[in-house]
């Protein structure tokens, strides 16, 4: 019997070792399922976090063109209203100069007035050239020199040293291209813009 119980021996002894063996399998499984649980987790959160990121650096993208944008619609209505403040005033002052001229053609006492016109419109046409186009300010200079060489307006002394005379019709005529040039100058689409902007900031 000897031999038996040697024999029973060795195969405990096998038993052992294959249990031995199957718990180090286990624990060798556990541990990668929980190796690969917490690469699975990382690579998850790497991901997450980079696609937020992108998406974070375009909305910024995004909301600083929209700033610029806005910024540069600001700054054009303001322009557009400048230019428009400017045409209109242009507007009034041609205006008052044609009344002035019509005025001292039927009284000449009313010289002064018409004179003051003239200069009234050469400071506004001066002093505002960043806001007029170059072809308004040549037209605007012709009429000045138009309606300071009317008859009513010129010394007998000037026109003594062939200082040149003009007619009414021509200022007339001048004022006529001025308005013509101004519409021009001020297209549609500004003009919508401009008045949207001004019923806007209106209480």
């Amino acid at each position: 019997m000897p031999d038996s119980e040697a024999l029973l021996q060795q195969l405990d002894s096998r038993i052992d070792s294959i249990d031995k063996r199957l718990a180090e399998a286990r624990t060798e499984r556990k541990n990668s399922q929980i190796l690969m649980s917490i690469f699975t987790a990382l690579i998850t959160s790497v991901v997450g976090f980079a696609a937020w990121l992108a998406q974070s650096r375009v909305q910024q993208h995004i909301d600083e063109k929209s700033k610029d944008l806005e910024t540069i619609l600001a700054l054009k209505q303001e322009v557009y209203g400048r230019e428009l403040d400017r045409y209109e005033n242009v507007h009034e002052q041609m205006a008052a100069l044609v009344n002035a001229l019509s005025q001292v053609q039927a009284d000449p006492t009313q010289k002064k007035t018409a004179d003051d016109a003239i200069h009234n419109l050469y400071v506004t046409y001066t002093t505002d050239s960043l806001y007029l186009s170059n072809d308004v300010i040549g037209e605007l200079k012709a009429l000045v020199n138009a309606s300071g060489n009317l008859p009513s307006l010129v010394l007998t002394s000037d026109a003594s040293v062939n200082q040149p005379v003009e007619s009414m019709q021509t200022v007339d005529a001048q004022v006529a291209r001025i308005e013509d040039q101004m519409k021009k100058d001020l297209s549609l689409t500004q003009l919508g813009q401009i008045s949207a902007r001004k019923s806007g900031t209106q209480p």
